[in-house]
């Protein structure tokens, strides 16, 4: 091309973002400086992209007008910019050598004229039979065309070319483009440029649609890029390249495990960057829910330790009771002491042991919940059982639980005395309620704890008829126990005033001595235990069958009775010594030794005071005796497994321990208790893990301030311009955001570090803001801060600005702010009228609100004006007495704003 212009060293790569190009350019502008682009504006992102490149501006008003539809001669001074950036020179006889037509060299627009010479040197805008015709609109076909053409000057290939390898998108209405823009369009679909399905070759182009056309194709890679790489294990990974190539790649460091890294590495001589994550699935809390305004459920992805249960859940603003664990260890429940009622409150759930890996806990769980008990409580079922015609108990049961004011069954009063309430189970007796017929329960004054009323609630039922005797079965319970289970829940009294003793007969049917029965805990009352109590059962056999006098006077919850039978047991002597099976060695934080469980192989006995250093003897990996362990005291309870040995405070232990345990360490519960052999174990406490990391306590993070934050640190931490530096503003986020503009000093001892907000930093009060800390190092360097979030409460300190005002008529003025706002004082002194440039005498001398609209105000002036008799009218603001947001700080409006009247 004759008159390509020169193209001077290329800063910025092929595959450069808009990012990169920005940071060879002093920013010009913000996206969120223009009031017409609101931050949820699909394009704003692509927007403020390239106003910070310095390849597209907003107009003088402040405004960007992302819907106005695009000229082409905005598009050529876009391109121009662009392709000026990426090292072409202007051409040197644009001001003497006019390349359009319609463009001449001494045009008032020479922004215009040097651009329409670049993009046509370069081939990327060839106009129109000669002409550029700026001031038409620009169809999307032929944006396609220019684009590609623009990505193929400066990048030496095309989209088109670029988008050859990629399976081809659909584009519904390709086919209504004009034949030589179809491959162009295609493209853009292809690398995700476009990304509908109609593309409208057709239709005009508005500014913000091509903020983003454009942005996408400055950010589309000629040169391979990381595609996708995933860390297979902590030291390799599995590399996709942008032409879809797969790579295995072995890194030099290991990976830490479920933590963002930055690796570098090199395919085919090529280095490439990416950030992976070697995810390691951890134990977590699933959900936190307030399931009946009182109760608490935390539901965990896997089991964790009961012994580790207490104090570690919290919600903001409520007390709750003893926690409780079901019995797969996945769910905790927990109960408020009054109504939950909560708006933005913080949960947190600390990390709790796992049951599987007592050193693995759950990741601690952060989060904000509201709640408040609206729903009053309600009749869930009804239950009425009879062995006979009638019955006087009703078992209603709740949705949650309530007291209640009074009852009636099928309209008859029960007596006050005869309603029992118990959680959510309300009983109801004294009424005759007949088998057989339909029957109506209603409560009145039903309350649940947040006060909700049910002032009746009602639901029909009938009366279950059973008729059905007990039946039971029994088994042995170890060898000196009978357990006798019956099918139904039983009258407790009968079954325990029938097995007594004298009901267990040996072979020759001469009675056995043992204790009256005993109803087994948890079992509905259906199951009960008959210990023996003779110790000379076996003193002949090692094995006897007793026959079991099962007597008929014990009956079921309703009163059916027992049929009497006899039913024979085998109960073996145990003369099996308890083994020890294992052992779990469970540590605190540091890594410290807190407890030492050893476990068998059967029930013990009861045990307490077990001194390990008498009972033991222990050998370390010198073959010397080793004393680290003889403080541990150890005991058992009662139907135990585990001897649990614990140090009165943690200790460090390391290595390899043999350890001898002396004969009669345990007994079992058998008949004649047997005691444990001597035996042996090694203890392997493994290696001592030097902390890398160092904690921060609960409440670390002060709010001194509506501006001012402190954070107190555990140990002395580094200050000033160093890696790991407290100091360091990247090192701190609020609500997921940077601390742009703040200021950070640290103490005299280093330890804690005073954060002050730019002004502005807040724009709204937030009780729940989530502060976070990160990456910060000891003194020595030797350690780095564990990550840590804490929810504070932070002020509004952004300064309410005036953003318009609208004459409403020759006295009235409406000033809007760009929050809510309110007022007061004398408004004289706090604005200035400006009428064709000179301040006036006229003063807006009151406000009234205007209703609906919490930022806008209404004032009267002074005097009146014939405002259609003036040029120009303006409300400056130059003073701040009057006019403050509602935030708890009362900020007070920004000074010297200016906003021509409407």
């Amino acid at each position: 091309m004759a008159n390509q212009p020169k193209k001077y060293t290329k800063f910025v790569a092929a595959a450069a973002t808009a990012t990169l190009v920005a940071s060879a350019i002093v920013p010009v502008a913000s996206a969120a400086s223009f009031k017409d682009v609101a931050e949820t504006n699909s394009h704003a992102v692509n927007i403020e992209a390239l106003v910070e490149a310095g390849i597209i501006k907003g107009f003088e008003d402040g405004t960007f007008k992302p819907g106005q539809e695009l000229t082409r001669g905005q598009v050529v001074k876009m391109l121009g910019k662009w392709v000026e950036k990426q090292g072409f020179e202007i051409p040197a006889d644009f001001a003497t050598k006019a390349r359009f037509t319609d463009v001449a060299v001494d045009a008032k627009d020479q922004e215009l004229v040097k651009y329409a010479a670049l993009v046509a040197d370069t081939g990327v805008f060839n106009g129109s039979n000669g002409a550029l015709n700026a001031g038409g609109k620009i169809t999307r076909e032929n944006m396609a065309l220019v684009l590609d053409r623009a990505f193929k000057a400066i990048n030496e290939t095309s989209l088109v070319e670029l988008a050859t390898k990629i399976e081809d998108v659909k584009v519904a209405d390709l086919a209504t483009a004009k034949a030589e823009a179809r491959e162009a369009i295609q493209s853009l679909r292809d690398l995700g440029i476009s990304v509908v399905e109609n593309f409208n070759p057709k239709n005009t182009v508005t500014r913000g649609q091509f903020a983003s056309f454009l942005n996408k194709t400055i950010n589309t890679s000629v040169e391979l890029t990381v595609k996708e790489a995933v860390a297979v294990d902590a030291k390799t990974l599995n590399v996709t390249l942008s032409d879809d190539s797969t790579h295995v790649v072995a890194l030099e460091k290991a990976l830490e495990a479920n933590e963002a890294t930055k690796v570098t590495f090199t395919i085919d001589g090529k280095e490439y960057t990416a950030t992976v994550t070697f995810k390691v699935e951890a134990p977590k809390v699933m959900s936190v829910n307030i399931v009946d305004g009182v109760t608490v459920e935390v539901k965990f992805s896997e089991a964790v330790l009961k012994s580790d249960i207490n104090n570690k859940v919290s919600i903001q603003g409520t007390t709750l009771d003893t926690a409780n664990l079901s019995e797969d260890g996945k769910t905790l429940t927990l109960t408020s002491q009054s109504a939950i009622n909560v708006k933005d409150a913080a949960v947190v759930v600390e990390p709790i042991r796992t049951a599987k890996d007592r050193l693995v806990k759950t990741a601690k769980y952060v989060s904000v919940v509201t709640y408040k008990d609206e729903v009053a409580p309600s009749i869930v079922s009804v239950k009425a059982v009879t062995k006979g015609k009638a019955t006087e108990t009703v078992v209603v049961t709740l949705s949650e639980k309530a007291s209640i004011g009074a009852a009636k069954i099928n309209g008859t009063d029960v007596a006050s005395n005869k309603i029992t309430v118990e959680g959510k189970t309300v009983t109801l007796e004294g009424v005759t309620v007949e088998a057989g017929k339909s029957h109506t329960v209603e409560l009145f004054n039903v309350v649940d704890t947040a006060g909700n009323k049910s002032v009746k609630a009602s639901k029909a039922f009938e009366v279950t008829v059973d008729t059905v005797a007990p039946t039971a079965t029994i088994e042995a319970a170890g060898d000196n126990a009978i357990l006798v289970t019956f099918d139904k829940a039983m009258n407790v009294d009968s079954v325990k005033a029938a097995l007594v003793n004298g009901i267990v007969k040996d072979e020759l049917l001469g009675a056995v001595t043992s204790d009256t029965a005993t109803v087994v805990e948890k079992s509905d009352n259906k199951q009960f235990l008959v210990e023996l109590d003779d110790n000379t059962i076996f003193a002949n056999k090692d094995s006897r069958t007793f026959t079991v006098v099962l007597g008929g006077t014990m009956t079921d919850a309703l009163g059916n009775k027992f049929a009497a039978t006899t039913k024979s047991v085998t109960l073996t002597k145990d003369a099996v010594k308890p083994v020890a099976t294992g052992y779990d060695i469970i540590v605190d934080e540091d890594g410290k030794v807190e407890e030492i469980v050893v476990e068998f192989n059967e029930a013990l006995a009861a045990k307490s005071g077990i001194n390990f250093g008498t009972i033991a003897t222990v050998v370390n990996a010198e073959g010397k005796v080793d004393s680290t362990l003889n403080s541990l005291t150890g005991s058992v309870e009662k139907g135990s497994k585990k001897v649990s040995f614990k140090f009165a405070t943690p200790v460090l232990v390391e290595g390899k321990l043999a350890v001898t345990f002396n004969k009669d360490l345990v007994t079992d519960l058998a008949l004649a208790a047997n005691k444990s052999d001597a035996f042996n174990m090694t203890f392997d406490f493994g290696t001592a893990k030097t902390s890398t990391e160092f904690v921060m306590a609960a409440g670390s993070f002060d709010t001194t301030s509506a501006d001012t934050i402190k954070v107190t640190f555990p140990e002395a931490v580094k200050g000033g311009a160093v890696a790991g530096s407290a100091t360091d503003l990247a090192n701190y986020t609020l609500d997921g955001k940077a601390l742009t503009g703040a200021t950070i000093t640290i103490s005299d001892n280093n330890r804690v570090a005073t954060i002050t907000l730019a002004e502005g930093t807040i724009t709204a009060d937030n009780n729940t803001a989530v502060m976070k800390v990160s990456n910060v190092q000891n003194l020595a360097g030797t350690k780095t801060v564990k990550a840590y979030e804490q929810t504070i409460a932070v002020q509004d300190t952004k300064a309410p600005e005036l953003t318009s005002a609208v004459i409403v008529d020759n006295q009235t003025i409406e000033l809007t702010y760009n929050e809510a706002v309110q007022f007061g004082g004398t408004f004289a002194s706090d604005f200035s009228l400006i009428v064709d440039g000179q301040a006036s005498r006229t003063t807006l001398a009151n406000a009234t609100p205007v209703a609906g609209k919490e930022n806008t105000i209404r004032v009267t002036l002074s005097d009146a004006i014939n405002f259609s008799l003036v040029d120009t009218v303006a409300v400056k603001v130059i003073g701040n007495a009057s006019v403050t947001d509602k935030g708890a700080r009362a900020n007070a409006q920004k000074l010297n704003i200016e906003v021509k009247a409407k």
